[in-house]
């Protein structure tokens, strides 16, 4: 298993929305590995605001559904797609601050998907959480 410190990344560079280095439109993120958990450090930059100063709820679940998948990806090696992403919005989510991201496996009972839960937290603070079903992809590569 990879150091907590050490920055994972996908085997590949497909133009990722949420993780590609090369995508400068996108989110850009990196995660790392503690255990069964992935998480994530960000802040999102002021273009991705709705309300002034806080961060578009589309943006918002878009992180948290990239942790989910990074979730499933970093433990077992296999892709996954989102088939399902229920987001609960509990407090303003701010842009230009640092934000924490984690996910893990809830459930990997079922043969074609596992159940992830996420939460986005700011200054330890949790600000939106999500659950989802995320379907096995083998044929899709990250």
């Amino acid at each position: 298993m990879p150091d907590a410190d050490e920055i994972l990344s996908f085997p590949s560079d497909s133009g990722c929305f949420g993780c590609s280095a090369d995508n400068p439109a996108g989110l850009q993120l990196r995660f790392r590995r503690h255990g069964d958990e992935v998480t994530a450090e960000h802040a999102l930059a002021d273009r991705f605001h709705g309300a002034p100063g806080i961060a578009h709820g589309g943006i918002v679940a878009a992180l948290l559904d990239e942790v989910s998948c990074a979730a499933v990806w970093f433990p077992r090696q296999r892709p996954v797609v989102t088939g399902e992403l229920t987001v609960r919005y509990r407090r303003p989510c701010p842009v230009e601050t640092p934000l924490r991201l984690s996910a893990r496996i809830i459930d990997d009972t079922h043969p074609r998907y596992v159940v992830v839960e996420a939460t986005v937290r700011c200054d330890g603070e949790i600000v939106a959480t999500s659950s989802g079903k995320f379907f096995f992809s083998d044929a899709v590569t990250p």
